[in-house]
Formats: structure tokens, C-alpha cells, sequence
């Protein structure tokens, strides 16, 4: 309790009979110099007392039941009231399938090309300069077996990836009905 003032939430606090025994004396003190507290604290209790004088009614045995089906219905109707894109005006998700399936349909070409077999790339002597240069055998690199799989595979990924992305974004923008 800061600067000596206490809020509602104690109040109800005393009037559940839920503070310790320092901090009840703290609000009884507080209660005997604040008479608007006071006030607050009768206007609790008697709130309590009306609300221990009502009726409580039982559910009737269906009552699950019946809430599960007014809340189907509900979903029902708020899934009639989005309404779906117009077709053929989609072009950036047609777009996404051709420039995936290009990307796949290039890889599978550069892959059956660049199979084992082919040698690696040599500059003509003439412009090599005496000391020796490193190369490095990008044939053999490209021509794995697993380096062409996980190319694929990355490339698979990375497209589903765009295309949640989009469909996500797409969601967020669709019109509401009320």
C-alpha cells in the first residue's frame, strides 16, 4: 500500500476475507480514517449480498449442444460472407508457378548437360602467366549426384516458401462483409 492509499481490488480483497493479517489491519486503519472508502467498501459488501441472493439456474442437459450448433451455424454464415477472389485476375500467383516451373525446368536442362563426362574448363596457355594458377573443377562440382539434389531441393523450398508468403499476404488483404 504506497503513500497509505489502498485501491478497489483490496477492498475486495477485505471483503473476501483474502489479506493477511498486516496488511487487513492496514486497510481497517485506512477504512476508519477514509469514510469514502468506507463508503466504497459497504457499497462492496453489498453488492456481495445481492449477488448471494440470486437464483442460480442449472443448464439444461443439451445446453453444450446447443452452443456448438449456434456456433457452427455462425461459422457457417461468416464463411458465406468472404467472398472468393475473381478468377483470372490472379496473375501474380500464375506468375509464381511459371517462374518455379522455368527455375525447375532449367535446373533439370543445366544438370542433364553438365553430367560427368565433360572436362573442366582450361584458359589457352597463352594466357596463363608463368606461375601456377588455381582452378577449380566446377564440371565435377555441378556433375554430383547430390550437389544437383540439394540444388533442387533448395530451389523446391525456397518457391513454396514465396508462394506461402504470397498466399499469406493475399489472405490478409481479402474484403470482410459484415
Amino acid at each position: 500500500m504506497e503513500n497509505n492509499k489502498i485501491n478497489t481490488d483490496q477492498l475486495w480483497d477485505y471483503a473476501d476475507g483474502f489479506l493477511e493479517s498486516e496488511e487487513k489491519r492496514l486497510v481497517e486503519a485506512y477504512l476508519r480514517q477514509n469514510p469514502e472508502a468506507q463508503a466504497q467498501l459497504n457499497a462492496i459488501l453489498a453488492e456481495k449480498r445481492n449477488f448471494s441472493k440470486l437464483d442460480l439456474e442449472k443448464p439444461k442437459s443439451d445446453f453444450a449442444q446447443q452452443v456448438m450448433a449456434a456456433w457452427t451455424a455462425e461459422q457457417a454464415t461468416a464463411k458465406k460472407t468472404v467472398a472468393a477472389p475473381e478468377k483470372g485476375r490472379d496473375w501474380v500467383l500464375w506468375g509464381i508457378y511459371i517462374v518455379f516451373g522455368a527455375m525447375v525446368a532449367a535446373l533439370f536442362a543445366v544438370s542433364i548437360h553438365a553430367a560427368p563426362g565433360t572436362g573442366g574448363f582450361q584458359l589457352p596457355e597463352e594466357y596463363l602467366p608463368q606461375v601456377q594458377m588455381p582452378s577449380f573443377d566446377w564440371a565435377g562440382l555441378f556433375g554430383s549426384v547430390m550437389m544437383r539434389n540439394t540444388l533442387l531441393i533448395t530451389i523446391a523450398f525456397m518457391g513454396l516458401k514465396l508462394l506461402d508468403k504470397y498466399l499469406q499476404v493475399r489472405k490478409l488483404h481479402l474484403p470482410e462483409h459484415s
